[in-house]
């Protein structure tokens, strides 16, 4: 999220942030709340930091424009993670929802229909149009 304010499902975070075999990196472009004691920056620069290095049991989950989606993603390929171990949400790519509109298709994938997550293999193996 840009802010603090912004952040959505502050309960399941915490819920996630809770778990002993979970770790969540919660991350906002800026604050100037003092009180902030979670991660400020952009999202390629703190999974460089923060993320684990990649193993059979861990996953990457990326949900966020497809901007940052683009630039974080050779970051996890740096950190070995595998293109099935990458699991990313496309949503902003849905106008009706239904699979009417074609404006989500990813090839013959419709994100609103077969997605909206998908898997970095999932998105390789299709046209090049995300």
């Amino acid at each position: 999220a840009r802010s603090p304010g912004m952040l959505l499902y502050k309960d399941e975070l915490a819920a996630w942030e809770a778990r002993d075999d979970i770790k969540v990196h919660i991350t906002v472009d800026g604050t100037d709340d003092p009180d902030w004691k979670y991660n400020v920056g952009f999202v390629p620069a703190i999974t460089e930091k923060k993320a684990p290095q990649a193993d059979a049991d861990t996953y990457a989950i990326i949900c966020g424009p497809p901007v940052m989606i683009k630039f974080t993603q050779p970051v996890l390929d740096k950190l070995g993670y595998g293109h099935d171990h990458i699991v990313m949400s496309l949503e902003n790519r849905m106008k009706c929802g239904i699979g009417m509109c074609g404006r989500c298709n990813i090839g013959k994938e419709f994100v609103c229909k077969d997605g909206p997550v998908f898997t970095l293999a999932q998105l390789n193996a299709t046209p090049r149009e995300y």
